[in-house]
């Protein structure tokens, strides 16, 4: 992807704030930098082997929180009935 694809898709996030993310990213070998040099020069940024190896890791995190969120969700519901 390139940069401001990356700035679309990120809420609230200032440029400044994403550069840095990236650097680090790339730095810990979690993102890859390519650099074109034509014309118009550009970047894109994908993930690395090492930052794939964490998309099960995250997918389960994904779940428990989701699962996590339901629960709490009703929770909720249920304190909120009890009040009225």
């Amino acid at each position: 992807m390139r940069y401001n694809e990356l700035y679309r898709i990120i809420p609230n996030i200032s440029r400044k704030i994403l550069s840095e993310h990236l650097r680090e990213l790339e730095h810990n070998t979690l993102i890859t930098r390519v650099q074109y040099d034509t014309k118009l020069q550009h970047v894109e940024y994908g993930l690395s082997a090492k930052g794939r190896s964490l998309l099960p890791i995250l997918g389960q995190l994904q779940n428990w929180g989701l699962s996590n969120l339901k629960n709490v969700l009703s929770i909720r519901e249920m304190l909120t009935m009890t009040v009225s």
